[in-house]
């Protein structure tokens, strides 16, 4: 008897379960699921192309079928124009005990954001960090920023960093860090750093002039 109650209630759990799809932690969901996010993004980065890196994972949701379907909504920022994105919505079936897995459904829009009008879309959901602490665990993030900014921007060689004036940080397959600063020049620069700590990788991948509140 008590094995045909579990046995109903399980299947009430599943027919209540099925259907709808249930928001899931981003957090949670990248340390449960590195496998089915390197799948993910491995497709994605396919799509967006060299010119684009992976900016943000907008959520993450979750169908539970025979199996379960994952949606996700992903934004790509352009490396040479910060203010243009492709954002993707992707699902993905995964049934483990088949070995299956396969994306059922994929769109993509470009957007195009107003630099002045953007804060909210940018920045949210990034996080503020300690600028002397970041500097301390990155000591080669001044040199890994000049090698960037001087050549896209023309600067004099000798161009040094005054100031690293702040840092963002967001949590994504690995981390991206904002960093703002000032240099010799007296103008003010913005550069996105990527932390993979499974590759073991950091590099560099935007670097911009900073404008002037107005």
């Amino acid at each position: 008897m008590y094995k045909k109650y579990l046995f109903i209630s399980l299947l009430l759990t599943l027919v209540i379960c099925e259907g709808g799809y249930q928001n899931v932690k981003i957090k949670e969901f990248m340390s449960q699921n590195n496998e089915i996010f390197t799948y993910i993004n491995e497709i994605l980065d396919d799509e967006a192309g060299p010119e684009y890196f992976l900016w943000k994972i907008e959520s993450v949701q979750q169908q539970i079928v025979s199996g379960i379907n994952y949606k996700m909504v992903v934004d790509y920022q352009k490396k040479e124009d910060p203010n243009q994105y492709i954002q993707f919505e992707i699902i993905v079936y995964d049934q483990p005990w088949t070995n299956t897995r396969k994306v059922t459904a994929l769109e993509q829009q470009n957007l195009r954001v107003d630099n002045k009008k953007s804060n909210n879309f940018k920045y949210h959901g990034w996080v503020d960090l300690d600028t002397k602490q970041f500097s301390a665990k990155y000591p080669q993030i001044q040199t890994l920023l000049l090698s960037k900014l001087i050549p896209k921007f023309e600067l004099e060689e000798n161009t040094s960093i005054i100031d690293i004036q702040s840092v963002k940080e967001q949590f994504i397959a690995g981390k991206t860090y904002l960093i703002f600063v000032q240099l010799s020049d007296g103008k003010k620069y913005k550069g996105t750093l990527y932390e993979n700590p499974w590759s073991k990788k950091i590099e560099v991948v935007t670097v911009e002039l900073e404008e002037e509140d107005q």
